[in-house]
């Protein structure tokens, strides 16, 4: 559950258990890549690789070593073994540079592009283009083209494997119930409606709960007609616009009424399960831990992501990769390869996003994914139209990211009612671009 806040740790383990699901198809995804024995074979037959799982707890944890299980129990000639650690770039740098790192890690992007900066990982493009790779087929099949696209650190050095969707509506029909609201809202201006109405029931009761999010603004400016960037190649922001200050001062507004709460890191989880919150602005991912909050003590519901005032719904989606360190064997690489390539296969994607609520990353996951979304509509409402994805920009998240967290200030500033909606965009736009240039540096 990525996100640029600047509070600290997240709080709470994930659900314990996924729960079971729907039957997938694996037949394809068990056969589909092995690598020939006498060239991956190590002196007892089996080459041994090693895996830091980018989920070292509770449910995903469990999802994982679950997968790994079954690699390994299909591809005799490979053994996988998981370290349960997030692929950060102090992490991976002290152990790349004691000689003991793993072969399999799962970087965000902007951890990839310092990683290829310095040398760290395997260029996948022979891997991707040769006999154990994809063909153009299966890589309009595996990974939307949005998805692919953003995925890119200096040549082809990673792969896709989840993507969490940062923006829908989760929600206490119990207090929607109570306020008179008949059905989830479909656009902001209802959002803001409904907050309203909730938190006239009174009490310590509010409309919605809100850690601010930078990628979660930058989706509503975009939902209201703004430009973010200055051009499609993404290294400069444009977002000094009146959209821009429009959807902040919406912001601001459901603040100074105190239909909305600003809380730190994953606090609002906390609230919600109060049976005070009517409302999330929430991320797909964030599904577990809200039900996990909550405990049963009211129906929690999930909604799209609501329109702005053009129309349309966006949906910002971001997620971890899968990288080949540059360590061990030529064998131990190849071996590497083969389980990464197994992971992105649509039968493990949808497994995956099964288990963690993330979106399929190609329409060939989401074709296995449509019987469970069709049993289970709360988690289908975070699955929005891949063409209205916004992802992170692919030449330069590394700056990007310090960007966002130096414009988070800005935000919060306005929200706060400490600096008007239009100087915190001149500024968040000011100190963007400086970040974008290298005038800035974290």
């Amino acid at each position: 559950m990525r996100r640029s806040w600047v509070f600290g740790t997240a709080f709470a383990a994930i659900l314990a258990g996924a729960g079971t699901g729907i039957a997938l198809e694996r037949a394809h995804a068990q056969t589909a890549v092995r690598v020939a024995p006498a060239e991956a074979a190590s002196t007892d037959g089996v080459v041994q690789i090693t895996f830091w799982n980018g989920h070292p707890s509770g449910a995903l944890k469990k999802e994982m070593h679950a997968l790994v299980d079954e690699f390994n129990a299909t591809h005799p000639h490979i053994h996988v073994t998981v370290v349960d650690k997030y692929a950060q770039i102090q992490p991976v740098t002290a152990a790349m540079t004691a000689g003991d790192a793993p072969n399999v890690i799962m970087p965000h992007l902007d951890a990839a592009q310092q990683f290829v900066s310095d040398g760290y990982l395997v260029n996948l493009t022979p891997y991707i283009d040769g006999p154990s790779g994809f063909t153009k087929a299966q890589l309009a099949s595996f990974f939307y083209p949005s998805v692919w696209n953003s995925h890119r650190a200096g040549q082809t050095m990673i792969l896709p494997f989840e993507e969490n969707g940062h923006m829908v509506i989760f929600y206490n029909a119990e207090l929607f119930k109570k306020a008179g609201i008949s059905s989830p809202p479909k656009t902001w201006q209802q959002v803001g409606a409904d907050a309203r109405k909730i938190t006239a029931l009174g009490g310590s009761i509010h409309g919605i709960a809100w850690t601010p999010s930078m990628e979660q603004f930058l989706t509503m400016v975009a939902d209201n007609g703004g430009k973010i960037w200055a051009s499609s190649s993404e290294t400069r922001f444009a977002l000094n616009n009146p959209q821009a200050v429009a959807t902040l001062s919406f912001l601001r507004d459901l603040v100074a009424h105190g239909d909305m709460i600003l809380t730190q890191n994953y606090d609002y989880q906390l609230d919600f399960g109060t049976g005070n919150i009517g409302l999330l602005i929430e991320s797909s991912a964030g599904w577990s831990y809200d039900v996990q909050s909550v405990g049963g003590k009211f129906p929690v519901k999930a909604s799209p992501a609501p329109a702005g005032t053009s129309g349309r719904a966006y949906n910002y989606v971001d997620g971890d990769s899968l990288a080949i360190l540059n360590t061990g064997t030529k064998a131990q690489q190849d071996a590497a390869w083969t389980f990464i390539r197994w992971l992105v296969s649509p039968a493990e994607n949808a497994q995956w996003d099964q288990a963690a609520n993330y979106l399929p990353i190609g329409p060939a996951a989401a074709a296995q994914l449509k019987p469970y979304y069709a049993s289970h509509p709360d988690q289908a409402a975070a699955f929005t139209n891949p063409s209205t994805w916004l992802t992170d920009p692919a030449a330069n998240a590394t700056q990007y990211y310090a960007a966002l967290t130096a414009m988070q200030t800005e935000l919060l500033k306005a929200l706060n009612g400490q600096e008007s909606p239009q100087q915190a965009i001149a500024n968040m736009n000011n100190i963007g671009n400086q970040y974008l240039s290298g005038e800035r540096r974290s």
